[in-house]
Order: structure tokens, then sequence, then C-alpha cells
């Protein structure tokens, strides 16, 4: 059902679970909202999109920064239902078994500061909407009840408030208890609760919050099957579009592809750091190429690991004709 996310099989099962679940009740007290914490780049968004599409089921995915509390500068939360009904084609009934998702919900976090308004009010506009309520939007009234509701977020506070519970120095909410499976979660650390609401979060929010999720971070095998066998990996889409020019390619593919590996994930941005530096890499073969505007058929394209830090290190010439 799910391609093109790599290294997240546990995760993606998870909310496939939760999803078909949330679309076969009628019960809004067996329904479960999410919060997907991980890094930028590691699929989070885009597995909640390939499974709704695959379900057909209506979903919007909303960054949560640009909405801030009614009467200021930016955009009504309940702005996203609205859209959620044109997902559904208008039709409200529909709309009302969809999913909307509030990326980047961390940047509504008030981060110790309890009298930040224009974020923390945020967050209470999603109170009523998590727990169920009928509310009016500009393309009709909507029942949320049996909407599935996403928070995602990098959550880099989070993380430290989770190292700070498990070092023994964060504060011990009621819905943990330390004991003799300590040692075991040091081990297998998992976020609680508690860790999201020491982080900036309000506890009324994350009471509405049934599953924590957490995407691993992109390492040196999952950027490799990235590169190697996503069906988009965007190093072999250029590679046949070379091949498609009639251009041959010459390189020692795994001392490339480990310089690419090495780099992204120095910029720590996931997924999104492989086509980053991907894209620049090939960025002055294809301005040669644009710019001349010749036929390369026959040519040879060169590419040394050199390239992935100086996209002007390649050799594009006429191959040399054996005799």
């Amino acid at each position: 059902m799910i391609k093109n996310v790599i290294g997240q099989d546990k995760q993606v099962k998870n909310i496939i679970s939760i999803l078909v679940r949330n679309n076969m009740t009628n019960n809004r007290h067996f329904k479960s909202n999410m919060f997907l914490i991980g890094g930028t780049g590691n699929g989070k968004s885009e597995t909640i999109k390939q499974i709704a599409n695959n379900l057909d089921i209506p979903y919007v995915i909303e960054d949560a920064s640009k909405y801030t509390q009614e009467g200021y500068v930016g955009e009504s939360v309940e702005n996203a239902l609205a859209k959620l009904i044109d997902a559904a084609g208008g039709d409200i009934k529909s709309a009302e078994r969809g999913i909307v998702v509030f990326d980047e919900i961390d940047k509504k976090t008030d981060n110790g500061d309890r009298s930040n308004v224009a974020t923390t009010s945020v967050q209470d506009g999603l109170l009523k909407m998590l727990e169920g309520a009928v509310i009016h939007t500009s393309k009709g009234v909507i029942n949320t009840e049996l909407i599935t509701f996403v928070l995602i977020g990098a959550c880099e506070n989070t993380f430290e408030e989770r190292k700070k519970r498990l070092s023994g120095k964060g504060t011990i909410g009621f819905n943990y208890s330390r004991g003799k499976s300590i040692d075991n979660e040091l081990n297998n650390p998992k976020f609680i609760s508690q860790d999201l609401i020491e982080s900036g979060f309000k506890s009324e929010l994350i009471g509405r919050i049934d599953v924590i999720i957490e995407f691993n971070p992109m390492d040196e095998i999952m950027a490799k099957n990235i590169i190697d066998n996503s069906k988009i990996s965007i190093f072999n889409l250029y590679l046949e579009e070379l091949s498609n020019l009639k251009i041959k390619v010459v390189m020692d593919r795994e001392k490339v592809v480990s310089k690419i590996i090495k780099r992204a994930i120095q910029l720590k941005i996931g997924a999104r750091g492989i086509r980053q530096v991907v894209v620049e890499m090939f960025e002055n073969i294809y301005s040669k190429i644009v710019v001349n505007k010749q036929n390369f058929s026959g040519y040879e394209c060169k590419i040394t690991e050199e390239l992935v830090y100086d996209n002007s290190k390649f050799k594009l010439c006429k191959k040399k004709q054996q005799n």
C-alpha cells in the first residue's frame, strides 16, 4: 500500500491499522487521534497521504504555523475543516470520516512562555475539534466526532524532555511511574504524554491524543535503500534521463552513493537531504546539456565522488570510437 516511505515499516503498519479502524467505526470513543514525531523528511505526512489515497479517504495536510488566534493575522483552525469538505468534493458526510493533519504543530508550543497567546490559542482552538463537536465553516456545518486528527512535528524539545525523564531529571506525570521497567525503556525509549506536555503542549490537547508514533531518523542503511530502491529515487531518475539522452554514465556507483549518503545525513533533513545533494550534483551537467542545445548521443559523462561537494567536477565528452 505504501510506496517510497522506506525504513518506517512498523510505523506504517501501525498507522494503517489505526486509520482502517477509525474508518470502520461509528463510535467516537473507538476513534483514535495520532501524534507523529520525528525529523523532517522521514515520511510522516507522505505516509498519511498515501494511506488516505489508497483507502479513498478525504484528507487535508495543513501547515500549523499559518494558523493563529481568531482576530490575529493568519487563518483560524476551522478553515482546515472547510478545506476537508472541499477535499471530499463538497460531501460533508464523507468529510466527517476524513483526516485532518496539522504539520509542524511544534511551532505552536509556548516553550515555557504561558503568556504567548498567539501560539497557545491555536492549541485551544484544536481542543473542541479533537474532542468532537459540531462546527460551522464557510463550506457548511460539520461534525468532527469521527474525523481522524493527526498532529505532526519534529519536536526537538520533546526529545530533550524524554532524555531528561529517562535520566531521572525530568518531571514525572500522573500517567507514568518509575520502576523496574525503566531499564527496558532505556534500551527502547518511547514517548509518553508527559514528554509532550513538558515541551510546551497543553495537557488538555495531549489528553485527546491516543497514539504517539516516533519515526526513525535516517541512517546510512535507510539512505542507501532510498537511493537504490525507491521508485522515485532522484539519483536513479537522473541516471535514467542521461540514458534517455544516449549519454553513457561512467562512475564507481558504490563510492559515489556512499559520499551522497554521508553529506545527506550531515544536512539532518532526512530524505530531503538526499534530494538536495543529488539535484545540486547534476545541476551543472544538465546546465551544459541545455545551454549547448546539441545532440549528446554517443557522449559519456564521468561522475566521481568529488561531484558530491563540487558540481563542476564532471566530464562530458565524446566517447572514443574503438577500432
